[in-house]
């Protein structure tokens, strides 16, 4: 507290003792632990039922005698009980309230890992229902459809001349070649053993956010489980061990983690 502010509280303090037979009152300040004035804070005495808050600066003052017990309020930090002396009514009482720790929800899922990598991988096994039903909606999903959709067309008495009818379409040549050499380039889906397996799984714990999934009560061990099962179900390494992409695959990481939390537990 600045020292004319201090003084300035010290002589109030006086000129209100000195001239009230009947009332004591206590001046003071809330800070927090970083030092900053905390304005709108609560001061209660119980026993005289008064309620008075902190102005802009932090400062308060409020009746009440050496046996009083007050107590400090303030919304996201801990409530403080501040027993009066005789000591408080000749100086500023320095009041320090601290904020309140945020915790994170705890989650806890129910897999309880052996340590054995082949066994615990075979917990993640898609039921043959849902392997099915996969199968199913895939086979729908690339089926023509047996309508045939209307098509918008200007009766071609209407249409503009085609000047270039006869002639040799350079653009989509140029269109044809691109593309052939784009699929020459682009590396394919390849089978992996288990070396290029590992290799993939390190890289992803190298450069993907770990933390981001920590926070859900993951330890290293719970994440390279869960890494797996996405692997089995989103063929991750055979998509991206040669073509790695930091970006994709954190997303479907993240993107899974919702569903992996609906069936499995972690204990943290």
């Amino acid at each position: 507290m600045p020292v004319k502010t201090k003084l300035l509280f010290i002589i109030s303090l006086f000129i209100f003792n000195a001239f009230s037979s009947q009332k004591k009152y206590v001046i003071g300040n809330v800070k927090n632990e970083l030092q900053t004035n905390i304005p709108g804070t609560y001061i209660y005495n119980p026993r005289t039922e008064e309620l008075t808050t902190t102005d802009i600066s932090g400062n308060f003052i409020i009746t009440a005698i050496s046996t009083d017990e007050l107590r400090i309020v303030k919304n996201g930090y801990e409530r403080i009980f501040r027993k009066i002396s005789e000591t408080d009514f000749t100086k500023p009482l320095e009041i320090i309230i601290i904020k309140l720790p945020y915790e994170i929800p705890e989650v806890e899922l129910t897999f309880k890992p052996t340590g054995d990598l082949k066994k615990d991988l075979a917990y993640f096994k898609t039921s043959e229902k849902t392997v099915r039903l996969n199968e199913q909606m895939s086979k729908y999903m690339t089926t023509p459809l047996s309508e045939v959709s209307p098509q918008n067309k200007v009766p071609s008495a209407f249409s503009p001349p085609n000047y270039g009818q006869g002639q040799v379409n350079v653009l989509g040549v140029l269109k044809a070649v691109t593309g052939l050499l784009n699929k020459a380039t682009t590396p394919q889906n390849t089978t992996t053993n288990f070396a290029e397996v590992q290799d993939f799984y390190r890289r992803v714990k190298d450069v993907v956010d770990i933390d981001y999934f920590k926070n859900y009560g993951m330890s290293d061990y719970d994440f390279e489980i869960f890494l797996a099962y996405v692997d089995k179900t989103n063929s991750l390494a055979k998509r991206f061990h040669r073509n790695f992409n930091k970006a994709i695959i954190e997303s479907e990481l993240k993107m899974a983690l919702a569903d992996y939390l609906k069936t499995h537990k972690i204990n943290s």
